[in-house]
């Protein structure tokens, strides 16, 4: 009896009906493209990212993806996706697993190696668009998390400036919806109570709808549950100033 081929198909098995799980729960309207963009924060967020390329190979294992074209499509936004988290969960998080390798396949010619933030430049174009965003997400062109920190100023600046201005009001690839779908998991599965409350709020504030938003944090319960973690963080029906 070979254990290892057993352990290694029970892995699979066990990664397949997590996919399929989330998949059939996500919101309907977010399901065709957004439920791996979630699965994907998720992994990041709780140690799990080895398993990036897991995801890709299940995902290119169906019919909608079996063009190059629409795989060049999917490797895009699932790239999107870890830039966006390299600002929230850090860049040892996002670079450090060799796993990563989705997108190989096309090669050099298919387009996929383009440079996406060869552009970004800290200046009047990335200040206005990061407080287009915070106003959005915060009623507020600094956010109100800013206000907390006046005697510390390079932090609320590298936040509006870096974070927003750069990372995170980048909707080239993910559109502002997308982008929660993405920020909300990637900060959720860190237990941070304060930031998730902020990004509950965000999501409706973009206009994800509650049941929505909750069934989008189910998915994120579900990818923590598998690696070991529990989550502690309020839940939608928390929020009472959207």
């Amino acid at each position: 009896m070979n254990t290892t081929n057993d352990s290694a198909a029970a892995v699979s098995q066990s990664l397949t009906d997590l996919f399929n799980k989330v998949e059939a729960e996500f919101p309907p309207r977010f399901r065709e493209h957004g439920w791996c963009l979630t699965i994907l924060a998720s992994f990041v967020g709780t140690g799990q990212q080895q398993l990036a390329g897991r995801l890709y190979q299940h995902l290119i294992s169906q019919p909608q993806y079996e063009t190059s074209e629409a795989r060049q499509a999917l490797v895009r936004r699932m790239r999107e996706a870890l830039v966006k988290c390299i600002i929230i969960n850090g860049i040892p998080v996002v670079i450090g697993s060799h796993h990563i390798y989705f997108g190989r396949r096309e090669g050099r010619g298919s387009g996929l190696f383009l440079f996406q933030v060869a552009d970004w430049n800290v200046g009047p174009e990335s200040s206005e668009r990061a407080a287009k965003v915070l106003k959005v997400l915060y009623k507020s062109e600094e956010g109100g998390h800013v206000k907390t920190l006046q005697s510390h100023l390079d932090i609320p600046w590298i936040s509006v400036n870096v974070s927003y201005g750069l990372f995170l009001s980048d909707h080239r690839i993910l559109n502002m919806q997308e982008t929660e779908l993405v920020v909300l998991p990637a900060i959720m599965t860190q237990n941070l109570r304060g930031p998730t409350y902020w990004y509950l709020r965000a999501c409706l504030r973009v206009g994800i709808e509650p049941d929505e938003v909750e069934a989008i944090h189910q998915a994120i319960e579900a990818v923590a549950e598998y690696g070991g973690k529990t989550l502690d963080v309020q839940r939608v029906k928390d929020v009472d100033d959207a």
